[in-house]
């Protein structure tokens, strides 16, 4: 008589094999009654969105799921694994990319080497075809990363050579005429605490931190470039904090799980008076008023791993969207390339300007130059952090 498995590895073999039986089955059935192979872009609901390949995938990428990310207690078993590295006082953890900064922080480490592959003249090529075939200016802004430059706070030395890096980026397009926006010398020049700009739990600058940002860039788009961004409306006092307490928890800190990183406050800042806003994106139009601008469905996270209030901003990362300042349609019109820290900088600058195209080379299939002709925009900002891989999103710029 056969003896049924008593362990759950049997089980969760038995499982496994018959995911395997059913993949191979099915592939078999496939071949039988001819069905063809369909390329499926985008998501469409209904009937017609359902194709044999996509139900393949679709199964394939559940059982993965199922033996990585969602495997029942795995949750549990990486929170008490945090837990005994919290009280070891561990500050690098086994199995992510994660470091505990000696003030308590979470950040991600590494060098980058630009020059193996210098950007300048990538970056000056794009401001060439800005200036010369869109006659439009073009503005590149540096963005910080977590790590102070003058203050790394870091366990050991030499673990992250980002600073240094993109300090040797901004001198090169300096040399080669393109005007260079560092954030990182603003901030401390404003007399920002630079710690205080970012989440504790997370890898992006603060909303807060994002008006600034956002205040002056517009200020250095109407010194330079003779732009008339409206500055007034990003000052401090025009805004009001709305908080959710407990609201977040970033990157990081959900790969170290919630025993070792309590979530945060996560403090949005908001227009005192109303404002008349459009947000259009993927063909789907949101006017409103402040709110259009961001999802507050995804402030509150159901389930704290499952995403990040962050990503409620500009209602998530897409290839490309435009923002009308409804209250200034004469206004400015300017276009940034993005990445996702302009989530906290975006909903701002749109206050200043007549309209704010925000484009995204790592999302975006065809040719950003192309769509920026049909813009046309007054001015051109690339705005990068100091850990995004400029010479690769250029290449991706084309």
């Amino acid at each position: 008589m056969m003896k049924k498995p008593k362990s759950a590895g049997a089980a969760a073999f038995l499982v496994i094999l018959g995911c395997c039986l059913l993949l191979v089955l099915g592939s078999a059935a496939g071949a039988v009654l001819g069905y063809s192979e369909v390329s499926v872009t985008g998501y469409q609901p209904g009937p017609e969105g359902i194709t044999y390949t996509g139900v393949v995938n679709w199964f394939k990428d559940t059982c993965r799921a199922f033996c990585t990310t969602e495997m029942p207690g795995q949750v549990r078993l990486k929170e008490a694994n945090a837990a005994v590295e919290r009280l070891a006082g561990k500050w690098i953890f086994q199995g992510t990319e994660v470091v505990r900064l000696n003030n308590g922080h979470l950040t991600s480490v590494g060098n980058m080497y630009y020059y193996q592959n210098p950007p300048e003249p990538k970056v000056a090529d794009f401001r060439d075809y800005v200036e010369n075939q869109l006659e439009a200016d073009f503005l590149y802004v540096q963005a910080p990363c977590k790590i102070c430059g003058e203050d790394p706070q870091l366990p050991m030395d030499d673990m992250c050579n980002a600073n240094e890096e993109a300090t040797l980026l901004l001198e090169g397009l300096e040399e080669a005429g393109v005007e260079v926006l560092d954030l990182r010398r603003s901030l401390h020049e404003d007399g920002l605490d630079h710690y205080g700009c970012f989440y504790r739990t997370d890898h992006h600058w603060t909303l807060p931190t994002g008006v600034w940002a956002a205040r002056t860039i517009a200020g250095e788009l109407n010194r330079r470039c003779g732009l008339e961004m409206d500055v007034s409306v990003l000052e401090e006092d025009r805004f009001a904090a709305q908080v959710w307490e407990d609201a977040f928890l970033g990157s990081w800190g959900r790969k170290v799980t919630l025993a070792y990183a309590p979530p945060e406050d996560f403090v949005m800042p908001v227009p005192k008076e109303p404002v008349r806003m459009r947000l259009t994106r993927y063909g789907v139009t949101y006017e409103g008023g402040f709110e259009a601008l961001y999802d507050e469905n995804q402030i509150v996270p159901e389930d704290y791993y499952a995403g990040s209030s962050y990503g409620a901003m500009l209602r998530g990362d897409c290839g490309y969207l435009k923002i009308e300042n409804l209250d200034r349609p004469d206004g400015p019109v300017v276009a940034v390339l993005r990445e996702s820290f302009a989530g906290a900088v975006g909903p701002y600058l749109s206050l200043a300007a007549g309209e704010l195209h925000l484009l995204d080379a790592r999302y975006y299939d065809g040719s950003l130059k192309e769509l920026l002709a049909e813009i046309q925009p007054d001015a051109v900002v690339s705005l990068l952090n100091v850990q995004c891989y400029v010479n690769v999103y250029y290449d991706m710029v084309g």
